[in-house]
């Protein structure tokens, strides 16, 4: 297999679209961690369907192989496909819209002086980030992946404008959430 792994992520597609089982093992293995980890913030109250979403996503991504472009960042169509499947779960739940990730404010070194303070700003910022909108922790947990906002406009099915707004008003919302930590 490790052969395979050499690969590009289109030539394992049409390798796996062929039956392939290796091919799709090596893509698996490539994006299943930044995957998981990226649902898992969409959805941090609902562990248990994580991993049903997760599922989800790699059935829906095998069948639709062909619609794959290989302009494409395979891991950003994979996301696109996670959090369609996510907002049809809140959507069914009728649930007002999750939170997402802070980049920017996570990146930002609060004044810390210790590991205990550094801890408690850590727990902090999870706990608000868990507070924001689902548009705009999926903006900032995207780009904390690397994503560009051009793809992350694709992903939401939005425009860039709208991308970038919903970036400002995560940093400022977290900002005031975390006052006393910057």
């Amino acid at each position: 297999m490790s052969n395979l792994d050499e690969l590009s992520d289109m030539d394992l597609i049409t390798r796996s679209r062929a039956g392939d089982d290796d091919a799709f093992a090596v893509l698996y293995q490539r994006y299943r961690l930044p995957l998981y980890s990226y649902i898992h913030k969409l959805m941090p109250t609902e562990t248990s369907q994580v991993d049903d979403i997760f599922q989800q996503v790699w059935l829906k991504a095998v069948s639709s192989w062909s619609r794959y472009r290989d302009q494409q960042k395979l891991l950003a169509w994979l996301c696109r496909i996670a959090h369609n499947l996510v907002m049809d779960h809140y959507r069914s739940q009728a649930r007002a819209p999750m939170t997402e990730l802070s980049e920017t404010l996570a990146s930002e070194a609060p004044p810390v002086h210790d590991e205990m303070d550094r801890e408690a700003f850590d727990e902090a910022l999870e706990s608000a980030t868990a507070r924001l909108s689902v548009e705009q922790r999926e903006v900032l947990l995207l780009r904390k992946r690397g994503v560009s906002f051009k793809e992350i406009a694709e992903i939401q099915k939005t425009n860039l404008n709208t991308v970038l707004g919903r970036m400002h008003y995560a940093i400022k919302n977290l900002r005031g959430m975390l006052a006393e930590y910057l």
